[in-house]
Order: structure tokens, then C-alpha cells, then sequence
């Protein structure tokens, strides 16, 4: 399998496979399974502040709820251990699947506070998690804060987290920016050690019947890899930070199309949800036909030949691409 070592993150991988957050690699014999079909590393779900903060409030009321009591009441209250909520079960995870997996185990953190970004992520970090990803999710629906504000927050999170532990930041974020490849540049500066492109936003639903907001979760389709795919093209050879892409990673030209634009990593979920963690033989095997089809000795050989400056015309991902869309009415 050394055809297909791959790097990310500083840690040297058999294949460029990650399994990325989702149900399966929140529960441990999933996230075995998943080492055992072939992830050569895995993405714990995500942890959110608003849930460890809803936490620490839950356990404050029961533990204080009796501070006033005589003391011969001691003995009736509530015991600590018994309030082991989301934030203790969420460092349980990391620490079990740590100790549990040979490959690398990357903890996945959504902040909301600067408190929030570095204490959790010191936590993972000492919970035994070899690698973080920030999981830069927000809706910017405030009017009063520019584009540059909210950009400079990210920046200032990277920071913050990147210089309060030891192990590899990686930042996983939106592609809503003006100009992303500056962005991608400030991450880097920062202190990322990779991006991954992109996250999904799950919009809410209206039931026009009750007039009430429904949440929807989707599986991606193989088109939505064209997103990452663009702009890991781009920024491949800018950079030095790693780029691993997300989202529509389902079948193995997905995953010869990302290599060719340059990933150091291809992220899976809904493949894998759908068709279970076998999956993951199956994209490897697709992956390893292909290239010896196409003559491809070594991964490496394969990995960036189509990003943009590769290309014969590079003008292709930008402008001009569009525009000769739209004269030869070529559509999908």
C-alpha cells in the first residue's frame, strides 16, 4: 500500500482516506471498522461550546443547589460523578478512541468565545487527540459586522488555538469568503497546518402546515467535490499548508479528480453512511485500478498534475470558464 502514502497533518498515512465527522466515528466499534476497512485516519464529530457550556450550568445548579443546607446534610448532595455530560463523554471519546486506534484520531472543535477555542481545544488536546480540526462554522447573519471583521476573528482563533498546543491545527471552513486564497494565506500565518475545504451548511426548512422551522440533513452527491476540487487546484503550490477536501467524495474518480488537484487528503461521510465503512476498500481499490490503468506508479506522481498552473488553461477556473459556459450551452 505504500503506492498510495500520503501526508497530512505531519503524520505519514497508507492512503489519502480520512473518515471524516459523522455518527460513525462517534461510536468505537464504528470507528474500528472504519480503521479496519482502510481510514488512515479519522475525524471525531465535532464538539460544540454551546453544548459544554449548557453542561457546566447543569452541573453548577445541582451542585450549588444546596450549598446553604446544614451541614449534617452533606450527605444528600448530589455526587459530581453522577453529571458526566457532553463535554466529560466528548473527552471519554477522544481518550478511548485514542488508545483504541493505530492511526492518527483528530479531535473536531466548534468555539464560539476565545475562552471557549483555546481551553477546549488544551482539553482534546489532553484527552489524548493527535491533531485538531476548527471547525470555522457561522451563519453571519449580524449586519453591523463587515467581512473583515469576521475574517479577523477567524485569524485571531487560529492564532489563539495554534499557540496554546502542541499537536497540528487543521481549519476546516465555509467558501464563503471574498478572497479566499488570501484567507487561506492569513490561516497559514496564523499558525494552520491545513485546510479542508468545505464545510456543508445545513439550512433550515419550512413545514407550511404548523408554520415551524424543520432541520434537514442530506447526504452530498458526488457533484458538490467540484467546490473543493476548484479551488484546491487553486491554491495548491501558493501555499505550504496541507489541503484536504470534503464533501462529495463518494465514488473513486472522486477521489482521482481531488488527487489530480492536489489534495494531500480526501475526506468521506456521507459515502459512508450510505454504503457503510467497506466503502473505504472500495474507493482504495478504485484508486489503485485506476492508476494502474493510467500507468501511475506512486500517488505522488499523480497528486497536483491538474492544478491550475499545470493546466492549458489555467484561465479556465476562473472568468472565462463561466463565459464559455454560456456561449456553448453545454449543461448538465
Amino acid at each position: 500500500m505504500d503506492r498510495l502514502r500520503s501526508s497530512y497533518l505531519g503524520f505519514s498515512l497508507a492512503t489519502p482516506l480520512v473518515a471524516s465527522a459523522g455518527p460513525l466515528t462517534g461510536k468505537l466499534d464504528t470507528l474500528k471498522a472504519l480503521e479496519d476497512h482502510g481510514a488512515s485516519a479519522v475525524v471525531l464529530p465535532s464538539v460544540f461550546e454551546e453544548q459544554l457550556r449548557h453542561d457546566e450550568a447543569f452541573k453548577d445548579h445541582f451542585l450549588q443547589a444546596n450549598s446553604d443546607a446544614l451541614s449534617e446534610a452533606h450527605s444528600f448532595f448530589p455526587d459530581p460523578d453522577l453529571y458526566q455530560l457532553q463535554a466529560d463523554e466528548a473527552l471519554t471519546r477522544v481518550q478511548n478512541a485514542s488508545e483504541a486506534l493505530d492511526i492518527p484520531v483528530i479531535a473536531s472543535l466548534n468555539g464560539a468565545t476565545e475562552e471557549g477555542w483555546k481551553g477546549f481545544a488544551a482539553e482534546l488536546e489532553s484527552a489524548g487527540a493527535d491533531a485538531l480540526e476548527l471547525n470555522l462554522y457561522q451563519i453571519s447573519a449580524d449586519p453591523t459586522l463587515s467581512g473583515r471583521q469576521i475574517e479577523e476573528r477567524h485569524i485571531d482563533t487560529v492564532r489563539d488555538v495554534s499557540s496554546s498546543v502542541r499537536i497540528p491545527v487543521a481549519v476546516k471552513v465555509g467558501h464563503t469568503y471574498t478572497a479566499f486564497a488570501h484567507l487561506a494565506g492569513r490561516f497559514e500565518e496564523a499558525g494552520a497546518a491545513a485546510l479542508v475545504m468545505f464545510n456543508r451548511f445545513y439550512q433550515p426548512d419550512f413545514e407550511i402546515n404548523s408554520r415551524t422551522i424543520s432541520r434537514t440533513l442530506g447526504l452530498s452527491s458526488s457533484r458538490e467535490a467540484l467546490l473543493p476540487l476548484t479551488w484546491i487546484a487553486i491554491l495548491r503550490g501558493q501555499r505550504n499548508l496541507d489541503l484536504a477536501a470534503t464533501s462529495g467524495v463518494h465514488q473513486p474518480d472522486d477521489v482521482v479528480k481531488l488527487i489530480m488537484a492536489g489534495a494531500d487528503a480526501v475526506c468521506t461521510t456521507s459515502s459512508l453512511l450510505k454504503n457503510g465503512p467497506q466503502h473505504l476498500h472500495t474507493l482504495t481499490q478504485g484508486l489503485l485500478e485506476w492508476m494502474d490503468r493510467h500507468e501511475y506508479e506512486q500517488i505522488e506522481d499523480l497528486r497536483g498534475c491538474m492544478r491550475r498552473e499545470y493546466t492549458e488553461n489555467p484561465e479556465l477556473f476562473e472568468r472565462a470558464n463561466y463565459i464559455k459556459l454560456l456561449q456553448t450551452g453545454q449543461w448538465d
